[in-house]
């Protein structure tokens, strides 16, 4: 069953419930830990990244325990859109070799360059159910120099991947459907999934692997004990030779070093009742997902029965009425073809961003380490972090990752970052009807 979200916009018809997890079939149910387990591997998350690392390491047959505080697929996973986007967050690739070093800097280029591609194939590996749609990610952008833009970003990227095209003015109108774009980069290794469902698959099949999973399990407390690591929860505790922290924005309640670590991005999406043929045929008619490089964000993908899936910022206490009005508003303004929408579901999320809009895997201690934010691009890049870190822990002395481990980085003015990325996107969002005036 659903449950409303009461705290904000608009007068109680925004959800805490995503619509992946409101119309997710029914979840195998996994008991509460409830006594002491031992074991070699302890993953605190059932997120992407905590659920590909222990598939990983269940599968070499290595004993692994996975605790989550609710259900896989209930935190920021379960609150996304779903877009498969191995891209990067508001950078490029030589400003990230300039930042950090062309062997660092390029591992994680060819990691991302490569998130997609892995994504897709691991769901096929294991034939998981997830409504998944490999038909590419679109980034448009707007601009006399896009064009030129775009093509030098994609030239950056040509020694970690060749899988990226450049769409004229024309090309972007043409496969999108959308109107004002001047250029943009075509990823064929992206697109689009159930998160909820994908979450639920990965956990079967760590569960068919031997791996032990604890629902409803969240950690109070990580304490070191001689050579291992005890980490309790609300019933019981694990004492395990090597800890994981997966939890995402959750990660600091464990770790000193982990606060004021990353900044919470309070996000909206928004799914339409069933839409015509004809809506359906001029926009994305060949099914990719769509998020622009703008400051005001316009992202849209179709899922299943014919819906489309689009990002709005809600302001407080605006009514349904008015949020469906302005959406109807902005598609007929980003689209040459326009129908009014109903909006079905309409949810907040929490995305989680750190300092550098790069993945980080921290190590905090000996045998412990952390996977922090993902910047809003976590669904590819944690299922190949989570392959990585397993490669790491299974071949330590032999095995050379692709990521180098960081150190923990404090958001300087966190108490007045944290409101930040929420601040500039009802900014961004102000400014662009302010200027369309």
């Amino acid at each position: 069953m659903s449950r409303t979200h009461r705290g904000g916009a608009p007068g109680g018809a925004v959800d805490a419930v995503s619509f992946w997890q409101k119309h997710a079939d029914e979840a195998a149910s996994h008991p509460p830990l409830r006594d002491r387990e031992d074991t070699e591997f302890a993953i605190v998350g059932a997120g992407i990244a905590g659920l590909s690392l222990a598939l990983q390491l269940a599968e070499a047959g290595r004993e692994v325990v996975v605790v989550e505080e609710s259900v896989p697929g209930a935190g920021a996973l379960g609150a996304s859109a779903g877009i498969v986007a191995p891209q990067l967050v508001r950078t490029t690739p030589q400003r990230v070799l300039a930042s950090l070093g062309r062997d660092v800097g390029g591992g994680w280029l060819r990691l991302i360059g490569e998130s997609g591609g892995h994504l897709f194939g691991l769901i096929r590996e294991h034939g998981i159910e997830c409504d998944a749609r490999p038909h590419g990610f679109v980034a448009p952008a707007r601009g006399v120099d896009a064009l030129r833009r775009l093509t030098a970003v994609v030239e950056e990227w040509r020694p970690f991947r060749r899988d990226l095209t450049v769409l004229d003015t024309a090309g972007v109108a043409a496969l999108t459907g959308t109107v004002g774009y001047t250029a943009a980069v075509l990823d064929a290794s992206g697109g689009g999934i159930d998160p909820v469902r994908l979450a639920h698959g990965l956990a079967d099949r760590l569960v068919a692997a031997g791996g032990r999973l604890f629902h409803q399990s969240p950690a109070t407390a990580l304490t070191r004990e001689q050579d291992a690591w005890r980490l309790t929860t609300a019933g019981g505790s694990v004492r395990a030779a090597q800890v994981t922290l997966c939890a995402n924005g959750g990660n600091h309640r464990l770790h000193p070093l982990l606060r004021e670590t990353v900044l919470p991005m309070r996000i909206h999406e928004l799914v339409t009742r069933p839409l015509s043929a004809a809506m359906r045929a001029a926009v994305l008619p060949q099914g990719q997902a769509l998020t622009d490089l703008e400051h005001d964000i316009f992202s849209i993908r179709w899922i299943a029965g014919a819906r489309m899936l689009t990002y709005y910022p809600v302001a407080a206490h605006t009514t349904a009425a008015a949020v469906e009005a302005a959406v109807n508003k902005r598609l007929r303004d980003m689209l040459r073809y326009h129908e009014p929408v109903e909006i079905a579901h309409l949810w907040q999320g929490v995305a989680w961003m750190n300092s550098s809009l790069l993945p980080r895997v921290v190590r905090l201690d000996e045998r412990l380490l952390a996977v922090q934010a993902c910047n809003g691009r976590g669904i590819a890049t944690n299922a190949i972090v989570g392959r990585e870190v397993a490669r790491m822990l299974l071949a330590p002395m032999s095995y050379h990752p692709q990521i180098a481990l960081d150190v923990p980085r404090r958001v300087r003015g966190f108490a007045l970052a944290r409101h930040l990325p929420t601040v500039l996107l009802h900014g961004a969002r102000a400014m662009a009807r302010w200027s369309r005036r």
